[in-house]
């Protein structure tokens, strides 16, 4: 047998799988088209205002969305050196204000309240660290890694019920101590990664978009303790409790005072604070379960015991009686984000809260 002949017996024994294959996904995408394939389930945004972020999942791209900062933060640019005190709030939506102009969010509503209700020289400037989505984890790792060298004099964490539900997994426990666990193993960064590195061509497939679905939501490389919902609110507990005697710790050493707001979480409001009424958005399933109000006690505890400062909105609000037609001024129309008032009066709570710590420099 010649020579090109067993050359061309091998390209044969190889293209013949390989146009198989091909066969197969030509067949697969056909048939999406030709039925409908519903459309993927992504990432709350596109890649044009959130970037993969190997540190932190994802992160606001700088300019990308609405008065982001060149630093990626909402807000006005930050400058490296402070002209008097500073305060950083961390948190999610809530926090960065969505669906509120930013004058609107609370972040910039407590630098215009405490400048006028508790004033200081020089006046208190407000950094807005919140990031739509983000849950306890994130906002520990995005302090420590590029917030904390703005030298704050106090550090304000709010949270709310998904913050439990630890979905966003950049810390595992060892022996009661945190382990970090890669950024790229979440379902979140893969999604944007892929949607800004894959060629425009292979995205506009209906594979593509089929198979960017399937991640949505996921757990693909298991960094989740448990499938069970207790025993992952319980696990995200103890990893708050760490990173929170961790802030207090770095707080004394570096002078800055740690609040933590509670989020009144809109459906456990108009529950009378139940918290097994919680849900995302309004989908049918508890973000607690039914122990809800038992997991929010115990985290309220872990936050007491760590010598955090606890401002409790949910509480507060709860005291102040308000009823269906005030809650109603407070949060947008079906939807759990809170309109300017909303944003005002939790501004409000913040400001009176660290009133009472003054700056330590």
């Amino acid at each position: 047998m010649s020579i090109q002949r067993k050359l061309l017996q091998g390209v044969l024994r190889l293209c013949v799988p390989l146009l198989a294959v091909l066969a197969v996904l030509l067949a697969f995408e056909a048939s999406l088209w030709v039925t409908g394939v519903a459309p993927a389930l992504l990432h709350f945004a596109p890649p044009s205002f959130y970037q993969a972020d190997s540190e932190l999942i994802y992160s606001l791209r700088p300019g990308g969305a609405l008065d982001t900062n060149s630093a990626g933060f909402r807000g006005p640019e930050i400058s490296a050196t402070a002209r008097g005190p500073r305060l950083v709030v961390l948190g999610d939506s809530y926090t960065y204000g969505h669906q509120v102009d930013y004058p609107a969010s609370y972040p910039a509503q407590l630098q215009r309240q405490i400048n006028r209700e508790h004033p200081l020289e020089p006046p208190v400037e407000v950094i807005n660290g919140g990031v739509p989505g983000y849950n306890m984890d994130q906002a520990y790792v995005l302090f420590s890694t590029r917030l904390a060298k703005f030298e704050p004099d106090w550090l304000v964490i709010a949270i709310e019920p998904k913050d439990l539900a630890g979905a966003s997994v950049l810390f595992d426990l060892e022996g009661g101590e945190l382990v970090p666990v890669s950024a790229r193993k979440n379902w979140i960064y893969l999604q944007l990664w892929l949607r800004t590195n894959v060629p425009e061509w292979l995205r506009s497939t209906h594979i593509f978009r089929f198979l960017l679905g399937r991640l949505t939501g996921s757990d693909p490389f298991g960094t989740l303790p448990s499938r069970d919902l207790d025993h992952q609110i319980d696990w995200q507990i103890r990893k708050i409790q760490r990173m929170l005697e961790r802030l207090v710790a770095r707080g004394e050493r570096d002078g800055f005072e740690l609040f933590i707001l509670n989020y009144p979480d809109r459906l456990a409001l108009a529950a009378g604070g139940d918290y097994t009424q919680s849900t995302y958005f309004g989908f049918p399933t508890s973000i607690l379960g039914p122990r809800g109000n038992e997991h929010m006690d115990r985290l309220r505890d872990v936050v007491l015991a760590t010598g955090a400062h606890y401002v409790d909105a949910m509480q507060i609000f709860l005291e102040r009686g308000y009823d269906p037609e005030k809650i109603a001024t407070l949060y947008l129309p079906d939807d759990p984000h809170m309109t300017p008032r909303g944003n005002a009066v939790l501004a409000e709570l913040i400001a009176d809260a660290i009133a009472g710590s003054p700056p330590r420099s």
